[in-house]
């Protein structure tokens, strides 16, 4: 998404990103791995405990700069037991809050019909909750483009 959302900026290396000053604060387009040793360190990663990252996706859909959310879940043995329920009770939660312009969230759930989580009800979970859902992290990548008008 770099070449259309220019200047984009991450806390890891990406072709045509640059780097973030601070990588608790976003600047203009920001792609941030919450996975990150930065992110991780003292506490377990995001796949398994969620509460940096709702602490951030709220903070960043209160940003009235914000007009897109992109986000991810990932299921499986040994990540969280129901990440699409945390982050909708964090949206959720938030809803009720008079936050001015609301941004658009667009998620992708990668995982099976198989994982423990239940792939359907993940889905169903985010989709409650107003979440645009797609197939795949690619798909949701050019949901965004299509939203911002960026498409190629």
């Amino acid at each position: 998404m770099s070449p259309q959302l220019a200047p984009m900026h991450a806390n890891m290396k990406l072709p045509g990103a640059r780097t973030l000053d601070d990588r608790a604060v976003s600047q203009e387009h920001t792609i941030i791995d919450l996975g990150d040793d930065a992110f991780t360190r003292g506490r377990a990663h995001p796949m398994i405990d969620q509460a940096y990252r709702l602490t951030r996706l709220v903070r960043e859909a209160a940003d009235p700069e914000t007009a897109v959310i992109l986000l991810d879940v990932v299921l499986g043995y040994g990540c969280n037991a129901d990440p699409a329920g945390e982050i909708a009770a964090a949206l959720r939660a938030r809803s009720g809050e008079k936050m001015g312009c609301v941004p658009v969230f667009i998620g992708s759930v990668c995982g099976t019909a198989g994982d423990p989580q239940n792939y359907d009800l993940q889905r169903r979970k985010l989709e409650d909750a107003g979440v645009l859902v797609a197939e795949t992290n690619a798909l949701a990548c050019e949901l965004v483009l299509e939203i911002l008008g960026k498409r190629g």
